[in-house]
């Protein structure tokens, strides 16, 4: 049998020939990948995946939620007031005052969050910072899983 004649189709050759194979044109194509690939990098090179979130600023107290504010405070027993609810705020409109709860609660002090948070970084900020105290305890804890410090002889 003679061999098989190879179908060809004229329109396909003229589409790959219409390209331009000149080296000036394959240095622009490929000038043009390396800056695409390079901008895809420099955007997800820090990524950690779908958990990427922006970092916060330590020294931030108005980004901290009430709860986090709230344990700061009892924690280091700072003699500041709770802060304020949506509740308190509707008590103490025109029509709150009115309400049977406003009128028989007790009126307890109560601040705002951003007055919260800059009376908590103020402390922090104003807190001594003792290194020796600090690496000793962290080292203490790391060894003895969190227990409390007890000093034996």
């Amino acid at each position: 049998m003679p061999p098989r004649a190879q179908h060809r189709d004229p329109a396909s050759d003229a589409e790959s020939k219409s390209i331009p194979t000149s080296r000036s044109a394959n240095k622009a194509r490929n000038a043009v990948a390396v800056a695409a690939q390079q901008e895809l990098l420099s955007k997800h090179i820090h990524s950690n995946g779908p958990h990427d979130k922006p970092r916060i600023d330590v020294l931030d107290f108005n980004t901290f939620d009430d709860t986090t504010l709230e344990r700061y405070n009892r924690k280091l027993g700072i003699e500041c007031p709770a802060i304020q609810k949506i509740d308190e705020d509707i008590l103490r409109s025109d029509i709150g005052k009115k309400t049977y709860t406003a009128r028989n609660s007790s009126q307890t002090m109560s601040i705002s969050k951003p007055e919260m948070a800059s009376f908590c970084q103020k402390h922090f900020i104003n807190s001594p910072c003792r290194e020796n105290e600090i690496i000793s305890n962290f080292l203490y804890k790391v060894k003895n899983d969190d227990k409390e410090f007890k000093l034996t002889f």
